[in-house]
């Protein structure tokens, strides 16, 4: 193949992956290929916002596995989840943000029994604009006047927002916010609205807010966005990231073998590293 035809192949992919891919779709993440020749391969979904902790785990999944080629595409989690609803994908292994995505997929059906699986704690932040015009410090501040509107993702398809609800119902507050939300279908919509002063606050997974999407590059602070911490754990359910194999699978082995990994102390560190943590509650469980 001449230099020209290498450099239109390359364009060609390039073109498939901005038009299948995330909102802002990973740098350098659509594929992870082993070495010439593999004799196995595991299909992953994975979601936008677990690109730096999931690629760094494949490396060293790689190295203990020679031989294995991991292809990954990572998409908006709601995305995913509607995917293999509707039948279109059938991945070795289903990733997810929480425990709502994983609850839909099996109860229609589409998870390979016994393979449901936890592999990191997620947790919620609490998230306004860098100059924070309605001084919120705290979730209890989002039912003062001067908070407007507050964005969080749909909790009938996030996990998300799912919890989130279930914090400000028990914050006491459900009742003086619920007129000012504006619901996103996706949690990175959430950001965005907040980054362009669209909200005044909103509620997102927290590390979501240090995730940059791209391959090889650690944990950065949001530039457009102020992060205020977690919301105190005392007032949402603890929830994990989980996966499982789905039904159809071309290599359900080899999606669980992926699965046990994740949940190995090496890569529970590198989760660690980008903030899969759950603050610790303010006060003891009931």
């Amino acid at each position: 193949m001449s230099r020209v035809e290498r450099w239109l192949a390359l364009t060609a992919f390039a073109a498939v992956l901005a038009i299948a891919g995330c909102a802002q779709q990973p740098s350098g993440t659509a594929e992870t290929a082993g070495p010439t020749g593999a004799s196995e391969k595991i299909e992953v979904m994975v979601p936008c916002g677990q690109v730096g902790p999931f690629f760094e785990a494949v490396e060293l999944f790689k190295n203990a596995n020679p031989g294995v080629e991991v292809v990954a595409e990572p998409e908006n989690m709601v995305t995913i989840t509607a995917q293999i609803l509707d039948g279109k994908a059938q991945p070795d292994l289903f990733l997810s943000m929480g425990d709502l995505e994983v609850d839909l997929v099996e109860q229609a059906g589409l998870v390979v029994e016994g393979t449901r699986t936890r592999y990191a704690e997620n947790s919620l932040a609490l998230m306004v604009p860098k100059s924070n015009p309605a001084n919120v410090q705290t979730i209890a501040d989002l039912a003062k006047p001067s908070v407007k509107n507050i964005a969080i993702p749909d909790p009938e398809q996030n996990s998300v927002g799912k919890h989130a609800q279930t914090a400000l119902e028990r914050a006491g507050i459900w009742d003086k916010v619920a007129r000012k939300l504006f619901v996103k279908r996706f949690a990175a919509d959430t950001k965005d609205a907040t980054a362009q002063l669209q909200v005044q606050a909103s509620i997102g997974y927290y590390p979501c807010a240090v995730e940059v999407h791209i391959k090889g590059q650690a944990p950065a602070e949001p530039k457009k966005l102020k992060l205020l911490g977690h919301i105190p754990a005392d007032l949402y359910d603890p929830f994990w990231c989980e996966g499982a194999v789905i039904k159809g699978a071309k290599n359900p082995e080899g999606g669980h073998k992926l699965l046990d990994f994740l949940t190995t102390p090496e890569v529970q560190e590198i989760f660690t590293k980008w903030q899969f943590v759950r603050e610790a509650p303010t006060s003891p469980p009931a």
